[in-house]
């Protein structure tokens, strides 16, 4: 029988264009995956796509503002008082605690339930970590380390520290260590995943697949950071999506990717700007971005 993976890239706010895609997606009749494998506010899609909850995700990623997220700081303040953050993220973690109930994590923990991989990086070793709801294989390539969650309290760790964007948000500690943003090393996660080797990969990406040019001069600090952050992105997403294009090359597997075609949100490329409006318009175009892509796909293959 075919295994079938899911990933679900970082991007903040625009994790709506991925809940958009998923919608289509369970439309045709595509909803259970074998394996997830998250990083970031792509992290968060994952857990509760394990568990069949596309419609909470739907909810949120409509109604939530900036405030249901971060709280912001007195940045001095935290400059000063050993702080390393610009944001602090109690709102989300109470967010993910409402979400991920006793109920939810045994559902997880279930032996029959998809393999849920979620990716941090520890700012110790700068190795990504991989914490997972089940005892995964060491990777032959040392690329990344692997950790099973064992227990609520860890997962909703696992979740807040893939979501925590160093130096914006705070780093999230797990026994001896400091994690941060999987979107450091692995923008879209695909290493795990060509590790467990599925038979048809489907990878949501809420970044477009190229980094387009600005014409504009740069000629302030904080939006010169800014570019400079988009293309860092730009290169770590590069770097993900040539390993899962070398494993399916070497394999003959099929993959499938649903991106926007131009950039979500250009002057945020952080995700760090959840506003109503633009999230529901973001969700539009990944339903209709992933009929594009899938639906003659799915109709040609006959699974939906």
């Amino acid at each position: 029988m075919s295994r079938f993976a899911l990933i679900t890239s970082g991007g903040g706010a625009k994790g709506a264009f991925t809940i958009g895609a998923l919608t289509h997606m369970a439309s045709i009749g595509i909803s259970h995956f074998d394996i997830i494998s998250g990083t970031s506010t792509g992290s968060l899609i994952a857990a509760l796509v394990a568990v069949g909850r596309l419609d909470i995700l739907r909810d949120e990623y409509t109604n939530v503002d900036n405030d249901s997220i971060i709280t912001k700081q007195n940045i001095v303040n935290n400059l000063l008082g050993d702080k390393p953050f610009l944001f602090d993220t109690e709102p989300l973690r109470d967010l993910i605690s409402k979400h991920i109930t006793p109920e939810v994590f045994n559902a997880l923990m279930q032996p029959t339930a998809t393999t849920l991989c979620l990716t941090a990086i520890s700012l110790q070793t700068g190795i990504p970590t991989v914490f997972s709801n089940k005892v995964l294989p060491a990777p032959a390539s040392g690329t990344y380390k692997v950790y099973q969650v064992k227990n609520r309290d860890e997962m909703v760790l696992a979740l807040l520290a893939s979501s925590s964007q160093a130096g914006f948000l705070p780093p999230v500690t797990i026994g001896q260590e400091q994690f941060v943003d999987g979107g450091n090393r692995e923008v879209i996660p695909t290493r795990v995943v060509v590790d467990l080797a599925p038979d048809e990969i489907f990878v949501m990406s809420n970044n477009p697949g190229i980094l387009f040019p600005v014409a504009r001069p740069y000629t302030d600090i904080l939006n010169t950071i800014l570019r400079a952050i988009s293309i860092f992105i730009q290169d770590v997403r590069e770097n993900d999506m040539k390993v899962l294009n070398d494993y399916c090359s070497a394999s003959g597997k099929i993959f499938h990717i649903v991106e926007p075609t131009a950039d979500l949100d250009p002057e945020n490329p952080t995700g760090l700007r959840f506003n109503r409006q633009a999230m529901a318009g973001w969700m539009t175009q990944g339903q209709l971005r992933a009929r594009n892509v899938l639906g003659t796909i799915m109709r040609g293959n006959g699974i939906a």
